[in-house]
């Protein structure tokens, strides 16, 4: 039942009504209030009189009578009586009526006191004290403890529908950026592919085309195959995979240098350990690459490959070769 119900059956049963800031109402001892059982219908609540009494504090007894009938704590019902009687004299404040079913109407006149017009008497049923009634799904807590667990209200439902909305569209957004970002990662253009420079004699003008013969050619490898001999016996030479940098074969045909590229020793290697230095040179001449051993005065030896590159793709082909051929210090000499 609601509270306006609830302080017209309180009157009712008291015969007196007193509330905060409004003033006391008094029900005559003659009056008769209809029941459920009547048929009389409406009956003018002509036995209810009203007084302007400043009523400084919430009657106890009406907020027991309330909390047993709407199974609330004390200081809810307290709460909720509080805020309804506020809201009245706020009303009664700006000049309009206030109105108590079951009871009657106030109105404030121009001396500031409070005018009352008697109603009808209302006729509704009183649930016994701790009874939920069936035209609420809430269930309140007492002052023993929890009742239950309030079921969401339709405004909490569709809060929760708008944040999952939400929280979906921002998961589809984030996925969706993750494949643009992986199908869209551009791949190695055209001109990052460096043109190796094959096995022949040192070349040092870049703006020339080398053109050295088979025969030359052959016998420059058969040279570096004998020395490579003498030094250490060749390593059996494995099945490798080609590596991701183009590299030409030492019988390849001329390979002029690119016009604006600049023919560049990308170092792979630089030890003073002649036995280290023999061994990977004969091991990567072994998989026909394009290396190249520096020797300085017998001490000092650095495997390097001639590239001819454009200068802003160094870094790229730096990074290549070091993952190509497990060499952590891959460094550029012109």
């Amino acid at each position: 039942m609601k509270l306006p119900q609830l302080l017209s059956q309180y009157l009712y049963q008291t015969r007196k009504l007193d509330l905060t800031g409004i003033g006391i109402f008094i029900l005559d001892a003659e009056a008769v209030i209809p029941q459920e059982t009547d048929k009389v219908g409406q009956m003018p609540a002509t036995g209810i009189q009203f007084k302007n009494v400043n009523v400084a504090t919430p009657d106890d007894a009406l907020i027991n009578f309330i909390k047993e009938h709407t199974g609330k704590m004390k200081s809810l019902a307290a709460s909720d009586l509080d805020f309804f009687l506020t809201t009245g004299r706020q009303l009664l404040n700006i000049g309009k009526p206030f109105y108590l079913e079951g009871i009657g109407t106030l109105v404030k006149n121009k001396d500031g006191r409070l005018d009352f017009t008697p109603g009808e008497y209302m006729v509704a049923r009183i649930d016994s004290p701790g009874y939920q009634g069936h035209q609420t799904a809430e269930r309140n807590v007492t002052d023993e403890g929890p009742r239950g667990r309030e079921p969401r209200s339709s405004s909490d439902r569709q809060a929760l529908l708008l944040i999952a909305i939400v929280v979906g569209l921002l998961i589809i957004g984030v996925g969706g950026y993750y494949l643009y970002k992986r199908n869209s990662l551009p791949e190695p253009a055209a001109e990052k592919q460096a043109v190796v420079i094959p096995d022949t004699t040192a070349v040092k003008d870049t703006s020339t085309t080398v053109n050295p013969s088979s025969a030359d050619t052959a016998a420059a490898s058969k040279a570096a195959a004998s020395q490579s001999t003498v030094a250490h016996p060749p390593a059996p030479t494995p099945a490798a995979p080609a590596p991701s940098v183009p590299t030409p074969t030492a019988t390849t045909a001329n390979v002029p240098v690119p016009p604006g590229s600049t023919l560049y020793h990308f170092v792979i290697l630089a030890t003073d350990n002649k036995h280290r230095a023999l061994k990977r040179y004969n091991q990567l001449l072994g998989y026909q690459l394009n290396i190249k051993m520096d020797q300085k005065d017998s001490a000092w030896f650095k495997l390097y490959f001639p590239i001819a590159a454009l200068t802003r793709d160094t870094t790229y082909i730096k990074d290549s070769l070091s993952d190509t051929y497990a060499a952590p210090h891959v460094f550029i000499e012109h």
